[in-house]
């Protein structure tokens, strides 16, 4: 089982105008996990495949939590929805 702890520094993102935008690390921490979550785990006929994917899950549903006790859970429902694939 993973544990994610949050690391107090921010890291900023520059957009296409170069205004700077400061970005959580919580939200930082979920959108990693969002980008490199197989999506499609439960398809897998591989168990080892299915654990991690399982794993993954998890460790996104507890990143939401805790972006959720912060009053952050909005932007992190709006991110998880760009990452999810439609259909």
């Amino acid at each position: 089982m993973h544990t994610i702890i949050s690391n107090n520094k921010r890291r900023s993102r520059v957009t296409s105008y170069g205004e700077e935008k400061v970005m959580h690390p919580d939200l930082v921490e979920l959108e990693r996990l969002l980008k490199t979550h197989d999506w499609y785990y439960e398809y897998s006929d591989d168990h080892k495949v299915w654990q991690r994917g399982r794993d993954q899950r998890d460790d996104i549903r507890r990143q939401r939590d805790i972006l959720c006790g912060l009053g952050m859970d909005e932007i992190a429902d709006k991110m998880y929805e760009k990452y999810r694939p439609k259909g």
